[in-house]
């Protein structure tokens, strides 16, 4: 749930940004939107409204009158509220889940001339996770172990670009078909020569089903598709410079797991970036050029950033986290127990629970079911329905130019 009651203590910096001005209304207007994208900033505007569904709760003091009504949460995949408590959870859920023990970060990336390719055919982000994946579980297997592996798709860089690579983890060792636990490594030159061939091959197996980008528009049949493709990601001397990197190894995989969850479960710019915001025609945004590692600067108008931050929507139902090996859902059951009685740890963590108590205790240390008045508790009294999504959806001009509830 989310509070949005007469305290006015829930700040919606994102809401500022796409009501203020009708952006987002002129938007709609004006731009062909994707559904996914109309649905989850609808989603994300009526989230902590009436229009989600309420709770009234009263104070269970009989000579109180105070009353609150708390706003359901739209658990929408853009809306940063929602997103708060949806990336704690899954953080939660990956510290219980994860074995304590060393793992490594990779990064698999692709030359720049691809990424509009993946943009007009987002189908394809699909099959990158198990092209990454591919020569870690491959290598693994060619040593009679099992590994365990998740991983992450991000489509934005610092500027909030599309620029689509794969982020993946993986565990410094596997269990093999006694149950014993080996230490395991990679060797990074193999595992970018067969993510570069898998890409390649992936792209040159689907030319009959793609939408060209303006950009590729010249190209007009296989042959000429299959040049395009080998000839990416070459310098001058005919040397593939597709960029993989490994990160050191960690004691554990929980900082990674951390890392990722910041990203994965809401737009890719947080409210705080966003709080000073006040309707003005300009907003900077200061990100680490990696080029020549200082901070810059970037400004945006309020449209151009709306733009670029909806285009990392993900398309309905896709799922920006994968697993493989041990981890895998189909084998994590039978497996998991298996490695960890091989690494000597037979007490299995449970996920610490995230609430609507627990998060507003954490960020403002009060009782969000206290009292304001007399510090009773407050007891719920009856729950108020919310308007049905396709009902939402098809209001959604209405709801983009809805006063601004904070």
């Amino acid at each position: 749930m989310t509070r949005t009651d007469d305290t006015g203590i829930q700040p919606r910096p994102m809401k500022t940004l796409f009501q203020r001005n009708r952006a987002w209304a002129d938007i709609m207007e004006a731009y062909p939107l994707r559904p996914v994208e109309i649905e989850v900033v609808t989603k994300m505007l009526a989230c902590g409204t009436p229009l989600t569904g309420s709770r009234e709760f009263r104070c269970s003091n009989p000579d109180c009158t105070h009353h609150r009504y708390i706003h359901q949460s739209c658990h929408g995949r853009g809306c940063p509220t929602c997103g708060k408590k949806a990336t704690d959870l899954w953080i939660a859920t990956m510290m219980a889940r994860l074995p304590d023990t060393p793992c490594q970060h990779g990064t698999f990336t692709m030359p720049d001339t691809l990424w509009p390719l993946f943009e007009a055919n987002r189908w394809l982000l699909n099959g990158l996770f198990a092209l990454a994946a591919d020569n870690l579980l491959y290598a693994a297997e060619q040593r009679g172990l099992t590994t365990g592996i998740f991983g992450a798709l991000h489509t934005y860089g610092r500027q909030l670009n599309w620029n689509c690579h794969i982020h993946l983890s993986w565990t410094s060792g596997g269990i093999n078909e006694h149950g014993a636990w080996k230490k395991l490594s990679f060797a990074l030159p193999k595992v970018r020569a067969r993510w570069v061939w898998n890409v390649r091959q992936y792209l040159l197996s689907a030319w009959e089903s793609l939408v060209l980008p303006p950009q590729l528009a010249h190209i007009w049949d296989y042959d000429e598709w299959k040049r395009f493709i080998l000839s990416q990601g070459k310098n001058e001397q005919g040397e593939i410079y597709w960029h993989v990197y490994f990160a050191k190894p960690t004691k554990h995989p929980r900082q990674t797991a951390k890392y990722l969850g910041r990203y994965l479960k809401k737009l890719p710019v947080s409210g705080a970036r966003l709080a000073h915001y006040d309707g003005g025609s300009r907003i900077t945004l200061r990100f680490l050029d990696h080029r020549t590692g200082r901070h810059e600067d970037l400004a945006l108008s309020q449209r151009e950033l709306i733009l670029r931050l909806i285009k990392h929507i993900p398309e309905k139902h896709f799922r920006m986290v994968r697993y493989f090996g041990f981890l895998a859902n189909r084998v994590v059951g039978k497996l998991l127990p298996l490695v960890r009685k091989a690494l000597g740890q037979d007490n299995v963590k449970k996920a610490a629970p995230v609430t609507y108590t627990t998060l507003s205790q954490g960020l403002l240390n009060t009782d969000p079911f206290a009292c304001l008045l007399c510090g009773a508790k407050m007891a719920f009294s009856r729950a108020l329905p919310a308007t049905a999504l396709e009902k939402r959806i098809a209001n959604a001009g209405e709801i983009a130019r809805m006063r601004y509830v904070g």
